[in-house]
């Protein structure tokens, strides 16, 4: 018989547990997470688990915190008692944040920075930054170099704002200890917002990421299905017959309730990309009019009941979706009805999903590796060049002025004879006889690295990097376009 999910309260916290005796993992989870944080302040629940971990010390029992597009989780494994004291530190820790120093905000930066440097200092749009731009779930795939920026009273801001019994879960793979006494501030309940999607539209993305990548936005109960079986068949096409790629990695994202993006990454040497960028898109093609293979189905169907179709126990990562779900007001069904689902699931059922899926497809692809004009044609995707520069977009009254203009200033490179021009709207390069703009409203954050550069980032997550050291009169430059932005979209970014 499938164990039953037990469901209370502890002191105003939802609680999901089990009956099961012996050793025991506990999760504290909140309700925020990468998708939460503006791009000002992208990194800040990372550094407030880390914060906390650090206030939470000594302990002794196995023990770990984690930021998710969803959620702040912190959980230990052992008995329960210790794991009882491991997350009552957790929440005194919450409730004391205000006395953290700024000397262990400092540290923690550090500590981050050794976790991840190519996240702690560069800005790199993903799947979900290319589909939402940088707010939302788009948030969760740009990078976090506003971390090294981080003041005290923004963590501390931050965390009583969202670390509350109203915005917490626990789960427990045993019944709730008798020591467990979390106590957090009540709160209230919080919104999360998600604007809809930016492309719109099949679209043909050049990333600075190498390999392919196929992203799609499909309904939210059979996402999983659909993912596995649409991994099934592109492994036997570009793998197993083609020999072009060793893997698909494929991961589901919630949007909301009825709507998730599924995201498929390919792994293609350099010289086969075009041809898996091919065969990837004729593949999905392919099945939206012949339909998946029984093979494909089967294979959807046995890894969904490789990860519930169990009676003694229940997934952790089941409990805590649960957890997370509840919290951010999303509809789950049950471990039994998504085996229901599973068996039940049909290949015409999967084809059409995917047929009425296929409409939101995005593919990306390293913008590094040749696309003839035949070749993109031919797959009947509009192209999006994916660059914060952008061609012919500057009105007549703000082209390029001429050097000297006290209105309008130009600079000029050291090396080439590339100029930049700011006006009161655009930030112009000009360079072979062709002009490139930046729209100074459609930046949503700007970096002023600690080497003295300066970071672009617009509302659809491109970005570029200005070396002052490039250009004559290169501070002049540096603090006028500091002076062209509002203050607060200004971080300090450390050096990349």
């Amino acid at each position: 018989m499938m164990q039953t999910v037990n469901t209370s309260s502890h002191n105003g916290i939802t609680s999901f547990w089990l009956d099961r005796e012996g050793l025991c993992t506990g999760t504290l989870i909140f309700g925020v997470g990468m998708r939460d944080e503006p791009p000002t302040l992208a990194g800040i629940t990372h550094l407030v688990e880390h914060v906390l971990l650090r206030m939470a010390q000594p302990a002794t029992v196995v023990h770990g915190g984690t930021v998710t597009t969803d959620s702040l989780q912190f959980y230990a494994l052992g008995r329960p008692e210790d794991v009882a004291g491991f997350l009552n530190a957790i929440a005194a820790a919450v409730s004391t944040f205000e006395a953290v120093t700024d000397e262990v905000i400092a540290l923690e930066k550090s500590v981050l920075e050794a976790e991840d440097p190519h996240e702690f200092s560069t800005v790199s749009a993903g799947l979900l930054t290319y589909r939402y731009g940088p707010s939302g779930v788009g948030a969760a795939q740009f990078g976090a170099p506003a971390t090294a920026g981080l003041t005290k009273a923004e963590t501390t801001k931050w965390a009583w704002g969202w670390l509350t019994a109203a915005n917490a879960a626990l789960t427990f793979t045993g019944p709730l200890p008798s020591t467990l006494d979390i106590r957090l501030p009540s709160g209230k309940a919080v919104i999360h917002h998600q604007d809809p999607p930016l492309v719109t539209a099949p679209t043909l993305i050049r990333s600075r990421k190498q390999g392919v990548a196929l992203s799609l936005l499909v309904p939210s109960h059979d996402a999983d299905l659909l993912c596995e079986a649409l991994r099934y068949e592109l492994l036997t096409r570009l793998r197993h017959a083609a020999g072009i790629i060793y893997s698909v990695e494929n991961f589901t994202t919630a949007i909301d309730t009825d709507q998730s993006q599924l995201d498929l990454i390919l792994d293609p040497v350099r010289q086969n990309s075009i041809p898996a960028l091919r065969e990837g898109v004729n593949t999905l093609r392919g099945i939206v009019d012949a339909g998946f293979s029984e093979d494909a189905v089967q294979s959807a169907r046995h890894a969904r009941i490789a990860e519930l179709g169990w009676d003694d126990y229940v997934p952790q990562d089941y409990l805590d979706q649960l957890a997370i779900d509840t919290l951010l007001g999303r509809c789950r069904r049950d471990r039994q009805e998504l085996l229901d689902r599973a068996t039940a699931i049909s290949s015409a059922e999967l084809t059409k999903i995917l047929r009425t899926s296929i409409g939101s497809l995005i593919v990306a692809f390293d913008n590094s590796v040749k696309l003839s004009k035949k070749e993109a044609e031919s797959l009947g995707l509009a192209i999006d060049r994916y660059e914060i520069w952008q061609r012919n977009n500057t009105p007549k009254n703000h082209q390029p002025a001429a050097e000297g203009d006290a209105e309008h200033p130009t600079w000029r490179n050291k090396s080439t004879h590339a100029t930049l021009t700011l006006t009161p709207t655009h930030l112009v390069t000009h360079a072979s006889g062709k002009s490139k703009s930046i729209f100074l409203a459609d930046v949503a954050v700007v970096g002023d690295r600690s080497c003295g550069c300066i970071s672009l980032m617009d509302q659809r997550g491109r970005s570029c990097d200005l070396n002052m050291d490039e250009w004559k009169a290169g501070k002049k430059l540096r603090r006028q376009l500091l002076e062209a932005f509002p203050p607060e979209i200004i971080r300090s970014f450390p050096e990349e």
